[in-house]
């Protein structure tokens, strides 16, 4: 076994204004840093510059970019892509040679919805085999696992597990994913998300009613590009969305729009805006806001500044359960679903495909005469769940500095 760690590498899709994303792997090197002071930290990722920035870490690029989509023969551009891959190889075998622990970082990473196997589950074998054959160790952190739609996805998430010396999963969703694409996770830990170990935050006492709401939005359908079903489906999310906004104004709640990722949500920000102008409401105009925020810290501040959340995307959800704050979660995926159950919110789900507005207003209702039980319900398992990753944390501690 090698000595004490001298340089530790966080690996995910980081640096892509996914500012979910960004807390896990700012929750990450916090920990880690206070249990391996002396350790070197790394980051791999999709956008290295980005992630350099925002955490002040050195960063690298998981992979070279793409060839832009365009001309040429098959046959050339074949060659091009295997070219390109094998100088990924040894740029990957290159970097390996330089830390002794590869940290697969939180995050919904093992799935294969957006780019496909030879997307992130085709990097992550990729880092997992190099790390392993230039002698490091490799750790899989309380990640999640989403949809598993391709076989080659399966074959590739299921060798990079096998090569991990540790293993936890964030919650028993995710297992339940993976042992129904064959994926074995006997001893394997469920150890919460990550963003829960983020340094404690100062909660303000809840304001008098009518208290501050925050309304999350979402990429709901691709922006409705996918065809003629998805762009109806998404209209009817901003009309619901903007109803909602306007019915909490009419109850006299302020109402704070947030964001979650920059890439992807800005442009519903702006429909949803479109769609409040036409009924004579625009933010910073009386109890409206919605400028977005521009990190994980600033939405942060956001969520402080309410009571209450209705949101969907996944660590818009948990950030507010963290500092406290009941939450209507209107879901795309069930790893919101599962978070809110173990969170003791499980009643106050709905799934964006079905959600009805009326049922949506009776739930806030309900959220609200019972908040006084609920804080105290998130408080005492945001303390939970920050423990048992404390633990955690202390045990890949202890496994990366054995001799």
């Amino acid at each position: 076994m090698r000595a004490a760690p001298g340089t530790v590498a966080f690996w995910g899709n980081f640096g892509t204004l996914n500012l979910g994303n960004e807390c896990t792997l700012a929750a990450a090197i916090a920990n880690v840093h206070a249990q391996l002071p002396q350790a070197r930290l790394l980051c791999v990722c999709c956008e290295p510059q980005d992630a350099a920035a925002r955490h002040r870490i050195a960063a690298v690029a998981m992979s070279t970019p793409a060839d832009a989509p365009g001309g040429g023969v098959r046959l050339l551009r074949m060659a091009r892509r295997l070219r390109r891959e094998l100088r990924d190889w040894r740029a990957a075998l290159r970097v390996a040679a330089n830390f002794d622990a590869l940290l697969v970082t939180g995050t919904g990473i093992l799935t294969d919805t957006g780019e496909g196997a030879l997307g992130l589950p085709y990097q992550l074998f990729k880092w997992c085999l190099c790390t392993r054959l230039r002698g490091g160790r490799v750790l899989f952190v309380s990640v999640g696992a989403e949809a598993i739609r391709q076989p080659l996805t399966r074959f590739l998430l299921k060798r990079a597990l096998r090569l991990a010396a540790y293993r936890s999963y964030r919650d028993g969703h995710s297992v339940a994913r993976l042992r129904a694409s064959g994926i074995a996770t006997a001893g394997d830990a469920v150890v919460p998300d990550l963003a829960f170990s983020l340094p404690p935050q100062a909660v303000p006492a809840p304001r008098a009613a009518p208290a501050p709401v925050a309304v999350g939005l979402f990429n709901y359908r691709g922006r409705g590009q996918g065809g003629a079903a998805d762009a109806a489906a998404y209209r009817g999310y901003v009309e619901m969305i903007t109803a909602l906004i306007a019915a909490l104004l009419t109850q006299g709640h302020a109402v704070r729009v947030i964001i979650g990722d920059l890439a992807y949500d800005a442009a519903v920000l702006e429909d949803v805006r479109t769609r409040l102008a036409a009924r004579g409401l625009v933010a910073g105009r009386g109890a409206l806001e919605d400028a977005p925020a521009m990190s994980w810290e600033q939405l942060l501040t956001q969520l402080e500044g309410v009571d209450f959340v209705i949101a969907s995307r996944f660590h818009n959800v948990l950030l507010a359960l963290l500092l406290g704050k009941p939450v209507v979660s209107l879901s795309y995926e069930a790893k919101n679903d599962a978070l809110m159950q173990q969170m003791g919110l499980g009643r106050f789900c709905q799934t964006l495909d079905t959600a009805d507005l009326q049922r949506l207003l009776l739930q806030f209702r309900e959220l609200q005469q019972d908040a006084t039980a609920l804080r105290a319900t998130l408080a005492q398992r945001a303390a939970a769940n920050r423990a048992q990753l404390q633990q955690q944390y202390e045990a890949i501690a202890a496994l990366l500095s054995a001799r």
